[in-house]
């Protein structure tokens, strides 16, 4: 079943659970079919709701979406190492998040340091990395984040960080904040343990921004917005980090009128394609980008196989697309078309237990 080569096919999905139940996944897909096999189910990390890859090592990262971790208050990230054939051993290596309920978790590109969000205690983390991956405590930065609260007062009663991520090419990460409507840049040296802000850009009307991406080739950022169903357009400056809200556009089709909060977003290997996830609408929906304005034009809504799709991930190859559907506990495979960036189901699938962040091993 498995091939050769541990990178070959090999995915890690994350999932909500126990630490006696099974929260990490390592699978492998059939290039040919998208049928998915699980090679390995892993205990032990409470509540894995996001993954994330060393650039250069063969380690993966996981945050512990809790309120208290190891007898204090706050969640942490734990490091794994992974095996020559992609398989998983114990946890390495963990830190705290310096904060309560991290829900992201992204490693910078030169492989020096982790930053991770957390949720409900509204603050990001800076936290180094030893030259063999291994989570560095002493060193960790954790800056909790300020701002007026947005409009909407049962989910916007204060900050709440919800992703942190690097501006490729550069020494900046931004975090979005959905409870105080705000993208906010920072820049890092962590070697030095430097990590401080420089630049916030609030977006209008309670959009409440939750995941951002960067195009491989312009100068823009897309941020999904939570509470508002839709993606933001950003026009972004790489020698300073700071971003400007430039256009909005809707993730659910104009007909529906029913509950929805987006959550993920990804583009295409090529950048030519936008994917966003939409929770209640349960569909992925998909845009054209424009090569020369980044402006987006509306593709599909494609129904995600199941229900609540937090997460979801285009295999590095671009035919594959895979939606985790939390709350029917489903990992969905659709096959993408890379000319239209349409996707359709290729009738396989795996039945997990909240799965919520899928990690591919070579990205």
């Amino acid at each position: 079943m498995k091939i050769t080569g541990w990178n070959e096919g090999i995915l890690y999905i994350g999932s909500y659970g126990k630490p006696d139940e099974e929260t990490i996944h390592v699978c492998q897909m059939d290039k040919k079919s998208g049928e998915l096999h699980v090679l390995q189910a892993m205990k032990g990390v409470e509540n894995a709701s996001f993954l994330a890859l060393h650039p250069k090592l063969n380690r993966l990262y996981a945050v512990r979406e809790v309120g208290d971790s190891e007898g204090k208050a706050g969640g942490s990230v734990v490091s794994i190492e992974i095996e020559p054939d992609g398989l998983l051993k114990n946890v390495r290596s963990h830190a705290a998040s310096e904060g309560a309920s991290p829900c992201y978790i992204s490693v910078d590109t030169s492989g020096k340091a982790v930053f991770a969000a957390n949720y409900s205690s509204g603050n990001v983390a800076m936290i180094p990395l030893s030259d063999n991956g291994d989570l560095l405590q002493e060193g960790t930065v954790g800056i909790r984040q300020a701002g007026a609260p947005g409009p909407i007062a049962s989910r916007q009663e204060g900050p709440h960080a919800h992703c942190i991520a690097a501006i490729p090419g550069t020494s900046f990460v931004v975090a979005a904040d959905l409870g105080i409507d705000t993208l906010i840049t920072y820049h890092y040296q962590a070697e030095e343990g430097g990590f401080r802000k420089v630049q916030e850009c609030r977006l209008t009307g309670g959009k409440g921004p939750r995941h951002l991406v960067f195009h491989p080739e312009l100068s823009i950022a897309y941020v999904t917005n939570e509470l508002a169903s839709s993606v933001t357009l950003l026009d972004l400056d790489k020698s300073s980090g700071a971003l400007v809200e430039r256009k909005t556009y809707s993730t659910i089709s104009e007909d529906y009128r029913d509950y929805n909060d987006s959550a993920d977003i990804h583009l295409s290997p090529d950048g030519r394609f936008l994917y966003a996830s939409n929770r209640g609408h349960n569909s992925i929906a998909c845009f054209s980008i424009d090569q020369a304005s980044g402006d987006l034009e509306p593709v599909q809504f494609c129904g995600s196989g199941g229900e609540l799709p937090r997460n979801f991930g285009i295999v590095p190859e671009g035919d594959f697309l895979l939606a985790a559907n939390h709350k029917s506990g489903n990992v969905v495979v659709f096959r993408r078309n890379p000319e239209d960036g349409t996707i359709a189901p290729t009738g396989f699938e795996l039945q997990l237990q909240a799965p919520v962040c899928i990690c591919f091993a070579n990205e």
